[in-house]
C-alpha cells in the first residue's frame, strides 16, 4: 500500500523593515529561541537568524508564521529525515 504524499503548500516570505517576518507554507517549527528559529517547509528547512526573535503566532492548519524581532539572516538547508526525540537529542 503506497502512501499519498501531502500536497505542497504555497510558501512565501514577507519581511518588513527586518523587524516583522510573515512566512506561509510552514509544515512545522523544529526549534525556536531568541537567536534562531528553524522551521520545515516543502522547499527545505528555513533558518531564521537574528536577535530577540519571538514567534507571535503560528497556525498549524494554514501554515502561517509571524515572527518579530531583529531578523539578521534567512537561509534554507535540505530537510533532514525526521528522527525520533532521542535521535535529535543525541545528534
Amino acid at each position: 500500500m503506497t502512501e499519498n504524499p501531502k500536497p505542497m503548500k504555497k510558501h512565501q516570505l514577507t519581511l518588513d523593515a527586518r523587524e516583522r517576518l510573515v512566512a506561509t507554507g510552514i509544515r512545522q517549527v523544529d526549534s525556536f529561541g531568541p537567536e534562531l528559529i528553524t522551521a520545515q517547509t516543502d522547499l527545505g528547512q528555513l533558518n531564521i537568524k537574528g536577535e530577540q526573535l519571538h514567534i507571535e503566532s503560528l497556525s498549524a492548519e494554514t501554515g502561517d508564521l509571524l515572527v518579530t524581532g531583529k531578523v539578521g539572516a534567512l537561509s534554507y538547508t535540505r530537510s533532514a529525515p525526521s528522527s525520533s526525540f532521542f535521535g535529535r537529542l543525541f545528534r
